[in-house]
């Protein structure tokens, strides 16, 4: 592989590289946008059920496939980061396994968004994944987009963007309308926006003024959403972010302390402590919001060896729970690596924490700090997100997040070989 220089300040390529630039961070942010699980329920009332519009987004991939193809030169060189591999490799066992299966459309059909989704990032290596700061850039951007649909949500239609918590009790969550999505979908948005924002200011990537804009941006949208998971999940990202590029311990203490006294801040001040609780009693708050009565119920079930192994199928998020006699209730499992687990089985666990903890290597061995900080944010907010939402099994923006921080830092480390730092001078020997 060969890294060419970038073009010269001021000169004809340099304009070229622009435009060509902006192109591919649009087909991210179009990507981006594809990947959001939009959702019916999001304009229907509290307590319907929805589904996912596949087939839209189906034709969004598709299209953006189709214009990277038409955009890359031909015999264009590409990399692969082993999180990338990995996927791959997941990829093919679970078409492998999709055949044994009764019906196989659907997980089939999944299987192949999630393949498209890994070509593009092959093919995006050169405009966007090679110079890393490139694809962090276009991540920011694509989620300042999202962000400023649920804002104009908000304006189009206030009454269908505010969603009344009718099952816990007083008060509002927000939605996107623009761009359907649930109040969750609301808080991830905001708190990548918000994390990003925070990591390229330190690191003297964005000036205060816009800066400040996306954070305050990004906290409305995780207040306003009531998310706890995604509050959870980037003040995890952020502390890992700060702890790992601080270089004196001084430093570290304070990434740790500081995020710790906010926590505290949630259970002592009256108004956090009613956001953090959102009218929700003793038995919810215990139970995860019923979390834990899926989760139970996959860990408990019985299964055959071949079901173990290679799942009930992929897409088959939700389990029949059967209480008391013709009593039958449909729940989420809620849990990425339960729901890896039941949708494709152990195998498919094993090689997607396999790629799980390659990216975090690639994380730990980037050498340019704001990558590296900003890698932590992203792998921070999925490791604490998967443990209480599902995504990590085909193409999400949970599995956007990994392979973007395996990705750029990946790609940090191969530029550091290719380019090493000059030699220092040696010190001078009094005789």
């Amino acid at each position: 592989m060969t890294l060419t220089a970038p073009p010269v300040p001021g000169t004809i390529e340099e304009s070229d590289s622009t435009k060509a630039g902006w192109l591919w961070i649009a087909m991210w942010c179009l990507l981006v946008l594809g990947v959001q699980p939009w959702t019916s329920r999001a304009a229907a009332p509290q307590g319907s059920t929805g589904s996912t519009n596949s087939l839209m987004k189906g034709v969004l991939l598709g299209a953006i496939f189709l214009i990277c193809l038409a955009a890359t030169k031909p015999g264009f060189r590409t990399r692969s980061s082993p999180a990338t591999t990995m996927y791959v490799v997941y990829t093919l066992f679970a078409t492998a396994t999709a055949f044994l299966l009764a019906e196989p459309g659907g997980p089939l059909l999944r299987l192949a968004r999630l393949l498209i989704g890994l070509v593009l990032l092959l093919m995006l290596w050169r405009p966007l994944i090679r110079v890393p700061e490139r694809l962090i850039r276009a991540h920011l951007v694509a989620h300042l987009l999202l962000a400023l649909t649920v804002v104009l949500s908000v304006i189009w239609r206030p009454t269908v963007a505010w969603r009344p918590l009718t099952s816990f009790g007083s008060g509002y969550r927000l939605q996107g309308v623009l761009i359907p999505m649930l109040p969750p979908r609301v808080g991830e948005v905001g708190a990548l926006l918000l994390g990003l924002a925070i990591v390229a200011f330190f690191s003297r990537k964005l000036s205060f003024i816009p800066a400040g804009a996306l954070i305050g941006l990004g906290v409305v949208l995780v207040a306003a959403s009531r998310t706890r998971t995604a509050a959870a999940a980037i003040a995890v990202g952020l502390v890992l972010a700060l702890f790992l590029t601080r270089k004196t311990w001084l430093a570290r203490i304070a990434s740790v302390s500081v995020p710790a006294l906010m926590g505290l801040a949630f259970l002592v001040i009256p108004t956090l402590h009613n956001w953090l609780l959102r009218g929700q009693g003793t038995k919810q708050i215990s139970s995860l919001s019923g979390r834990t009565t899926s989760w139970h119920y996959v860990i408990d079930e019985e299964v055959s060896l071949q079901t173990a192994i290679i799942g009930h199928g992929l897409g088959n998020k939700r389990v029949l729970l059967r209480r008391g006699e013709g009593d039958i209730d449909v729940m989420a499992i809620d849990n990425s690596w339960l729901s890896l687990y039941w949708e494709t089985g152990l195998l498919a666990v094993t090689i997607v924490g396999i790629a799980f903890i390659v990216a975090w290597i690639s994380v730990l061995r980037a050498p340019t700090p704001y990558v590296k900080a900003s890698g932590a944010l992203l792998l921070g907010y999925v490791s604490v997100a998967s443990l209480n939402e599902s995504g990590l099994s085909d193409l999400s923006s949970m599995t956007l997040h990994l392979l973007v921080a395996a990705a750029v830092c990946d790609a940090d480390r191969m530029r550091a070989k290719a380019h090493p730092p000059p030699p220092k001078p040696p010190k001078p020997r009094w005789v």
